[in-house]
């Protein structure tokens, strides 16, 4: 993900938190909900919080280790419930009337428009940025043949997984129309293209040993680029003159690093026999677009790609032979003949895609509204029946409630000033349970949201689930290894049991509490907790 908004999100909760009339408790002097065990230790951690964070003591090799987790930001006014406050006071109308009533404040307006305007802009692009073989004119027509594929970051010295998938890997480009954003505000008609790779699978083995054609949809991070290059010889982070931990950005050698511990989990779950579909979101990378923030747009992506890959309509494909094929040829071409309609779907994400996960999720199962208008345009539920659940990496899937305050102000601006739907409102959590299924994957020291917002939406889900956390922040570049490894195992398990029809996940811890959730991390640290600075 790119630099953090984070000066944005603390000038708007400054000016929020005066004028809010909420009670919230304490337990201790760390911020979390009355029946959440009180935490009973504290550890200073590197990246990315640089600063002290609330935990629970566990015991590893008989050596006593306080292990850290995200507080929640706002927490329940005393005497009131969960559903009244994180589900009531934070639905698409609360947060417009919220917006309305800050815009009468002008210390408020002035903030927080200057905070909206950070998640309605365009985003410059990083592919090609150290290896020009790879950059594309994205809102151009593109030869496909520029893209890079899995086996450019198989070789040396990147040595990723998804080399392995050379063979089986399609250059993929599909068609979409502009979003609100960019036919009100930008004055731009013409469609643009979402590009990406579509990784042919062997087939998931059900317990009689037969491969089940099955299709995963994964969607990047914010800012996250498909095809950007992470060398390996990229330090994951630094440490400053004054002491403070960074994580690594771009530079020489690398054009997005931690990427390839994304592209390891599109690896993980082809190498288990799924189909992978993963293409750069609008606005971002080699995808064409000018605004890369308008995520419940992205979810209606998922759906077009899904409607090409059976029409072929709007849809180029560059074979590992490197054959065109397009329109009528490409229809149902990527599937062996089955229908994206009819093979079980998986739909998963990262961050801002796991946002995109989240309203693809709700449009299809639940009801298909488009919040990015003046007045909310609302319909039935697509209703795919061949959608078994949601991977959720470093998501908000608590919504809006538990964010750090100030961030519903910024959504209602978005969605009345710049027609754009980015966070997630407390509409999605309070339907999980309509989801066939639901997987939550994330560090535990994860900025997005508060740990317990993560368990709540845990707890809400009625169907297949599980929720499986590691010691490491929201970012991708300092993370260990080994736990990418974990997560990614987490991962296909999920994919796994979801579209063979279990009723458990294999590995699946059931946490009882917070501690428990928190005890239960594997037991590796996060990089710039356990590697000495560069």
């Amino acid at each position: 993900m790119r630099k953090s908004k984070t000066r944005f999100y603390l000038a708007v909760a400054a000016i929020v938190c005066a004028h809010s009339p909420a009670v919230s408790q304490t337990n201790n002097g760390v911020l979390i909900n009355r029946g959440t065990p009180a935490p009973d230790c504290k550890i200073h951690v590197n990246v990315d919080k640089n600063g002290e964070l609330p935990g629970y003591s566990s015991q590893w090799d008989g050596k006593s280790v306080c292990l850290p987790f995200t507080p929640t930001s706002q927490l329940l006014p005393l005497g009131v419930s969960g559903d009244d406050y994180y589900i009531k006071d934070f639905s698409d109308a609360r947060v417009r009337a919220k917006w309305a009533s800050c815009k009468e404040n002008i210390a408020c307006r002035d903030k927080t428009l200057e905070a909206a305007k950070a998640f309605a802009k365009f985003e410059a692009r990083d592919t090609g940025t150290v290896d020009n073989a790879g950059a594309v004119d994205f809102d151009g027509t593109v030869d496909l043949t520029r893209i890079r594929r899995p086996g450019y970051f198989g070789r040396a010295p990147y040595g990723e997984a998804i080399g392995g998938a050379e063979e089986k890997a399609y250059v993929v480009e599909f068609t979409a129309p502009r979003d609100s954003f960019e036919k009100l505000h930008l004055g731009l008609e013409s469609d643009i293209k979402l590009r990406g790779w579509y990784l042919k699978g062997d087939g998931v083995r059900n317990p009689n040993g037969d491969a089940v054609r099955a299709l995963v949809v994964m969607n990047n991070g914010g800012g996250s680029e498909l095809t950007a290059i992470d060398n390996p010889e990229t330090k994951p982070f630094s440490v400053g003159s004054d002491g403070k931990y960074g994580a690594a950005k771009a530079d020489s050698l690398s054009e997005e690093p931690g990427i390839r511990h994304w592209r390891g989990f599109l690896a993980d779950l082809n190498t288990a026999g799924f189909d992978v579909l993963v293409t750069d979101r609008r606005g971002n990378g080699i995808s064409g677009g000018r605004n890369g923030f308008n995520t419940a747009e992205q979810a209606n992506d998922i759906f077009r790609e899904l409607d090409q890959l059976d029409t072929g309509k709007g849809l180029r494909i560059l074979g590992p032979d490197a054959q065109f094929i397009e329109g009528e040829r490409a229809a149902r071409f990527l599937l062996d003949g089955k229908s994206a309609r009819e093979v079980p779907v998986v739909v998963g994400g990262y961050s801002r895609g796991s946002y995109a996960t989240q309203w693809f999720m709700h449009k299809n199962f639940v009801q298909n509204c488009n919040y990015d208008l003046s007045k909310p345009d609302c319909s039935a539920a697509v209703g795919l029946k061949n959608v078994r659940g949601a991977i959720l990496y470093g998501p908000n899937s608590g919504g809006l409630g538990y964010r750090l305050a100030g961030h519903d102000l910024i959504e209602g601006a978005l969605r009345v000033e710049f027609n754009t739907t980015y966070y997630v409102d407390s509409v999605v959590p309070a339907n999980v349970g309509k989801w066939p299924g639901l997987q939550i994957v994330k560090g535990t020291w994860d900025y997005v949201e508060g740990l317990e917002g993560s368990l709540d939406t845990y707890k809400r889900a009625a169907g297949l689930k599980d929720i499986s956390v590691f010691l490491g922040p929201h970012g991708l570049q300092s993370q260990n290894p080994d736990n990418m490894r974990y997560a990614g195992e987490r991962m296909v398990a999920f994919a796994s049991a979801a579209v063979l029809g279990h009723q458990s996940v294999p590995g699946s811890h059931e946490p009882k509490d917070l501690r428990d959730l928190v005890i239960s991390v594997p037991h590796q640290w996060d990089l710039s907790m356990t590697v000495p600075g560069p």
